[in-house]
Formats: structure tokens, C-alpha cells, sequence
């Protein structure tokens, strides 16, 4: 855990506070924020409002006033090209067998049970976190003196316990006063994200906004606890529930790699020419919605966000999944046009609650979304492109190893 003030936490090469916050008061005393030693580029760049380009599935992406980061408008227009509707007359994907469930997945579930019967305690303002809490934190991550693409995340809450993901940072935070922030050095695992940085050891500044002190109950595995959870009246049953739910899940999970399956096919068989700027275009929106905003909010210069963005359009992974998002968009649009595929009431009713999903909206919220037309379009593209999904889902033929028969439609066979 380093709590000095040596690190590069700003990006710009200067001594840091250990928090993003912090660092967002020393850029405004120093009255510029920008590199003192002028080495990098100022922001530029026609910057995006949110939604990406594949959202919005038709028309045209101009340059607009919603931008993120304070970027400077461009004035240049991107015209979306005509894709040539792909066949999906003999779609067949096979979907390889699952694993079997864990001992140790078993037991991880039968803790976050537990866990959230647990008496809590919101830890006060200036009082230090413990390992076992739950915190909420703000992060940006730096290694080898440059700014981690997808390591600014905001709101993040996770517990305080030992982790392989990033390994070293919730025992760094340890101490930590809540409303405070804290510079931790990580060794990035083998399995991280970006691959060129694997193994680099980096620097993560976290603001730690919030914490709950939380005490496990101490008798968890009695048979009067384990009564309480309603799953059965013994430790073996409740296991048992356990393994069924995830099993349940699990059937969810494989019928979503095999739409994801049936897409790659779409991709494949969709003709269509992306320019370097498109993909640019809308890898530049997902970051304007997402990291920017993180960014901007921390009062981040124009040279640190130029700095986000360029490792968003540099990393590899996110250019072929963006390129990905826009085959699949245009495909889809495609074939909704020559099937002459409509998004009636009845079929809104139908793909509502799952185009709302991915946004963490309510069936409720949804439909006061749709009512208010500064959002209803958003909402009406998303069930689009949900029932055009449906659409091919329901031509396609899906096999699972280790599962008699062949799928299609909706998934919901295999519960």
C-alpha cells in the first residue's frame, strides 16, 4: 500500500494526493490542470454524444452539443453506409457443453446468501475501512506512466475481501477513511483485460465514497440459521437449492452464447463497408457515456481525457468489438427492412422489459420512458433490435452438447 505523494495519480507526471478528488484540487490551485511540462496532446476530435452508433441503428451522426469532457464540436458528418440484408436461412450453431458447477461456486453463493442477511453499519464520514465491509469507490488505474484504458469506474461497489482480479487492492484500501481517497499499487494479473499490460505493476487511485461495516452472523451454518433462509431445513438442502438456481442461470447464460453464436453468423454473412471513422465514431460515444463522464466529473484537463479516449481507440479488443456492434446493427436494420419486420404494440409489450434490461430500467420506468419523447425513441430502437434478434433467433437452429434435440425461438426449453 503506498500513501505517498510520488505517484503520477494525475496522469501528468506530478506528485499526486493518492485521490482522484484530491488531485482535482491540486489541478484547480495550480489554475490549469494541464501538463506542466506540455508533453502530450490537447483534446480534440469530434467528440459524441451517448448512445453509440450502433444504437441508433438508421440516419446520420452529426456532431452535437451534448458533448462529454468538454470536447470541441468538429464540424465533419459521417454517413452511414447500406448494408445488403444477410440470408439467415440455415443458421445452425452448436454451444459447448458447461462446466460442472463448483464446490467453490456452491459455497461462494451460500456466502453472498449469508452475506446479505448480515447486520450492517454505515461507516461514518472520516472513519476507516476494514476488510469484510462493502464499499462503494470511485478508480483510475496508471501503469507505466500512462492512463489504464477501462479503469476509470465510478460508483463501484464490491466487498472488501481478497480477489484474483485485482489482486492486492481491497487489502491497499484497508484504513482508508470513507470520503477519502487512497493510492494502491497492484501487480495486473495474467488474466487482465488489456494484454500488453499484464503483469506491469500499476497504480490505482481510489476515492472510497461510501462503506457499510458489515458483521456476519456467527452461527451460519446451524440448522436454526439455515431454517431462516426458507431453502430447506438443512445445510444439505439448502446446497441442493443453490445448485438448482445456478443451474437455472446457467441455462440462461448458455442460450445467450448461443444468440451471441447466431450473431457471429450475421456478422459473417452481412455486407457492409465500415470506415475507420465510423468505428472511431462510435467506440468515441461508448467512451463519452461511460469513462468521460467519470473523468469530467473529477475535473479531469483536456490532455488526460484525449489520453482516455486514445487508449479506448488504440486497444485492439474494443475496435473488433465495436466493429462487431456496428455489422450487427446494420444487419439487423437490414433485415428488418427487407422482412418488413414491425415493432407493433403488442410486439413492444412482448420485448419491453428485455430491451430495458442492459439500461437497469424498470418494466414501469420503461414504459415512462416511452411516454416522454426526449427518451422514446431510445427506448423504441432497443426493442427494435430486440425483436429483430427474436426474429432470427427463431429461424436459427441452436444445439447444445450434451442436449437432445434442437432449439430455437426464445431459449426457454432448456429450463
Amino acid at each position: 500500500m503506498s500513501t505517498n505523494n510520488n505517484g503520477n495519480g494525475s496522469g501528468s507526471g506530478r506528485g499526486s494526493t493518492g485521490s482522484i478528488e484530491g488531485d482535482r484540487v491540486r489541478r484547480m490551485a495550480e489554475g490549469t490542470g494541464n501538463n506542466p511540462q506540455g508533453q502530450r496532446p490537447t483534446l480534440k476530435g469530434t467528440g459524441a454524444s451517448g448512445g453509440g452508433v450502433a444504437a441508433a441503428l438508421a440516419g446520420e451522426i452529426r456532431s452535437s452539443s451534448g458533448r462529454a469532457a468538454s470536447a470541441p464540436q468538429g464540424n465533419n458528418e459521417l454517413k452511414l453506409p447500406t448494408a445488403k440484408a444477410p440470408s439467415i436461412e440455415g443458421i445452425q450453431v452448436t454451444v459447448p457443453q458447461d462446466a460442472e458447477i463448483s464446490q467453490e461456486e456452491l459455497l461462494m453463493r451460500f456466502h453472498e446468501i449469508v452475506r446479505s442477511r448480515a447486520s450492517t453499519r454505515d461507516r461514518a464520514p472520516g472513519e476507516p475501512v476494514q476488510m469484510g465491509d462493502t464499499v462503494i469507490i470511485d478508480t483510475l488505474g496508471y501503469a507505466a506512466g500512462q492512463l489504464i484504458p477501462f479503469s476509470a469506474r465510478g460508483g463501484l461497489e464490491l466487498e472488501m475481501a481478497p480477489s484474483d482480479v485485482l489482486p492486492g487492492l481491497c487489502e491497499g484500501l484497508v484504513g482508508t477513511a470513507v470520503g477519502s481517497g487512497q493510492e494502491v499499487e497492484v501487480t495486473l494479473p495474467d488474466t487482465y483485460s488489456v494484454e500488453e499490460l499484464r503483469g506491469l505493476r500499476a497504480t490505482f487511485l481510489v476515492d472510497v465514497v461510501a462503506a457499510k461495516e458489515v458483521k456476519m452472523p456467527a452461527d451460519a451454518e446451524s440448522d436454526a440459521f439455515v431454517r431462516t433462509l426458507g431453502r430447506g431445513n438443512t445445510l444439505e438442502a439448502v446446497m441442493e437449492s443453490l445448485a438448482d438456481e445456478i443451474a437455472d442461470e446457467r441455462a440462461d447464460e448458455l442460450w445467450l452464447e448461443a444468440q451471441e453464436r447466431v450473431l457471429d453468423e450475421i456478422v459473417r454473412r452481412t455486407e457492409v463497408e465500415l470506415s475507420v471513422e465510423l468505428v472511431d465514431e462510435e467506440i468515441r460515444q461508448a467512451w463519452s457515456a461511460t469513462e468521460a463522464k467519470l473523468l469530467a466529473a473529477k475535473d479531469f484537463a483536456p490532455d488526460e481525457l484525449q489520453e482516455s479516449l486514445e487508449g479506448w481507440l488504440g486497444d485492439e479488443n474494443t475496435r473488433l468489438e465495436a466493429e462487431r456492434r456496428l455489422r450487427i446493427a446494420f444487419g439487423l436494420r437490414a433485415i428488418i427492412e427487407r422482412d418488413k419486420l414491425q415493432l407493433t404494440p403488442e410486439k413492444l409489450n412482448e420485448v419491453l422489459e428485455e430491451a430495458v434490461a442492459p439500461a437497469g430500467l424498470s418494466l414501469e420506468e420503461a414504459r415512462r420512458a416511452l411516454a416522454n419523447p426526449a427518451t422514446a425513441e431510445s427506448i423504441r430502437n432497443a426493442a427494435t433490435q430486440v425483436m429483430a434478434v427474436r426474429y432470427v433467433m427463431g429461424k436459427a437452429q441452436v444445439q447444445f452438447e450434451g442436449v437432445p434435440g434442437v432449439f430455437s425461438g426464445t431459449g426457454k426449453q432448456l429450463r
